[in-house]
């Protein structure tokens, strides 16, 4: 969800951005006040239609996302693939997993989608690629160690999205803590790896976009 968005964009050009936004439909409504409610960081609402469409533009057929929380991002990839496509997801926090199955089984989505319980870090080196869409909306300070992970699994041409990745502005300024150093790395890594071709957008908390060279 957006933090601070002021410290990227003027308020007045989030709000009016805000009001461009096609409504959400009553699930992924639901989801949206289910994790305001309890406190559950979700994808911006901008950051959802982002990925709408870069789904429905690849239309990939293996997808991983890293950090399934309450299903949201799920929803909302899982509606644009195609029947054949595979989504895996991967969440720590077993009764949040539990949350999202739930979230996610009244999508009634027709791609497949396999839930992964534990750490990214120890579930990623199990998974077999090759994959050709991701996802990273996780633990900020293991991004790089994400990127890692996965870059061998990945098909030429494939597409990695990352969110949150101006965390709330503090990127851009002199503020020091672990998660808004590794972002700043994370950045710098990305948008400067031959092996990517990357752009930083600032939709809701900043959304990386790379391509696998």
């Amino acid at each position: 969800m957006k933090s601070r968005i002021d410290q990227v964009i003027k308020r007045e050009q989030a709000d009016y951005l805000d009001t461009l936004l096609s409504p959400r439909d009553a699930l992924l409504a639901r989801m949206e006040e289910f994790a305001a409610e309890h406190g559950h960081p979700i994808a911006d609402a901008e950051v959802g239609q982002l990925m709408r469409i870069l789904v429905r533009a690849k239309q990939p057929k293996h997808l991983i996302e890293v950090g399934t929380n309450i299903g949201y991002s799920v929803v909302v990839l899982g509606r644009e693939c195609a029947a054949d496509a595979v989504l895996e997801t991967i969440e720590l926090d077993r009764d949040i997993l539990a949350t999202a199955q739930k979230f996610v089984a009244e999508a009634k989505l027709a791609c497949e989608v396999r839930f992964h319980q534990g750490k990214a870090l120890e579930v990623l080196p199990s998974l077999a690629g090759p994959f050709d869409f991701v996802f990273i909306d996780c633990v900020k300070t293991e991004y790089e160690q994400y990127l890692d992970q996965l870059l061998p699994k990945l098909s030429k041409g494939a597409m990695i999205v990352c969110d949150n990745l101006l965390w709330g502005g503090k990127v851009a300024e002199d503020v020091h803590d672990p998660s808004t150093d590794a972002l700043r790395a994370f950045n710098q890594r990305i948008t400067t790896d031959p092996r990517l071709t990357t752009i930083v957008l600032a939709a809701g908390d900043g959304v990386g976009i790379s391509i696998v060279n």
